[in-house]
C-alpha cells in the first residue's frame, strides 16, 4: 500500500488503497470509506460561477503559467464548460468525496 500519494492537490486522496495505507501507518484500524455522490453549486450564473473557480488555487496557479493568449483561451473554454452546467438554478456540477471513519 502507498503511504505518500502519487500526487498533491485535491485529489491527492482520492484513491481509497493510499488512504488507507496511510491510515494504517499512522496506526489506525477498522478504517472505512463511505462514497458520497451530491451537486455542488458553483454560483447563480455563469460569470459567478467563473469567478469561484478562477479563485481555486490550482486554477489561478495554472493560469499563471499561461502566455495571455494562451490564458484567454482556457478561461473562455472553461466559461463554455460552466455554460453547460448553468440552469436556472445556477451552476451544478457532480461531485464525489470519501467519508472516511476509523479507529485509534
Amino acid at each position: 500500500m502507498a503511504l505518500v500519494p502519487e500526487t498533491s492537490g485535491a485529489f491527492s486522496l482520492a484513491d481509497p488503497t493510499t488512504v488507507e495505507g496511510i491510515l494504517d501507518a499512522a496506526g489506525f484500524t477498522n478504517v472505512t470509506l463511505a462514497d458520497v455522490r451530491e451537486p455542488v453549486y458553483h454560483g447563480g450564473d455563469v460569470t459567478a460561477a467563473l469567478a469561484w473557480v478562477c479563485g481555486f488555487e490550482s486554477t489561478s496557479d495554472a493560469l499563471k503559467r499561461l502566455d495571455q493568449a494562451s490564458a484567454a483561451r482556457a478561461l473562455e473554454r472553461l466559461r463554455e464548460m460552466l455554460s453547460a452546467h448553468a440552469s436556472d438554478d445556477g451552476v451544478w456540477f457532480d461531485s464525489r468525496a470519501w467519508i472516511v471513519a476509523a479507529r485509534r
